[in-house]
């Protein structure tokens, strides 16, 4: 795959953020934190679409490319949202703000809930949840961001 269409570079990273992004859900999952990229096994189905495979779990992705930037999506449930963003500053705490704000505001429109009631809070592991009103949320974030750009996918 790497060496098959002349864009070696942004194949090598696509795989990475499909790597990457299973990576989260399967730490999610079971808690754990892992240093075994190798276990990860990616396989691309056509441009955007591709699969992860990792302890025999088939995780499904999709992924998008532009000059600037390469993210990839992975899900076990086919109701999510995701999204990237630009930020508009370097400092990187001005940059979570704005990733949590876009959070909010996505997860809010998506259930039709009031922005106000929402927050998110990470746990002892650096997860990121929603709550409202102080109660946990079911619904999954992932927030990733580099350089420039942000993204953020949330599952219910």
């Amino acid at each position: 795959f790497i060496l098959s269409d002349g864009n070696r570079f942004q194949n090598i990273w696509r795989l990475w953020s499909m790597k990457e992004s299973a990576y989260k859900i399967i730490s999610r999952a079971d808690g754990m934190v892992r240093f075994n990229p190798k276990d990860f096994c990616c396989f691309t189905t056509n441009a955007t679409k591709g699969y992860v495979v990792f302890d025999n779990k088939v995780i499904p992705t999709v992924s998008q490319s532009t000059e600037k930037f390469i993210q990839t999506t992975a899900f076990l449930e086919q109701r999510y949202i995701s999204e990237v963003f630009q930020f508009l500053n370097a400092d990187s705490n001005l940059q979570n703000q704005q990733s949590n704000q876009k959070a909010v505001t996505a997860y809010a429109l998506w259930m039709n809930l009031s922005q106000e009631t929402l927050a998110i809070i990470k746990n002892d592991n650096g997860v990121p949840h929603f709550y409202s009103n102080g109660r946990l949320l079911a619904a999954q974030l992932s927030l990733t961001h580099h350089g420039h750009f942000g993204a953020l996918a949330i599952a219910v």
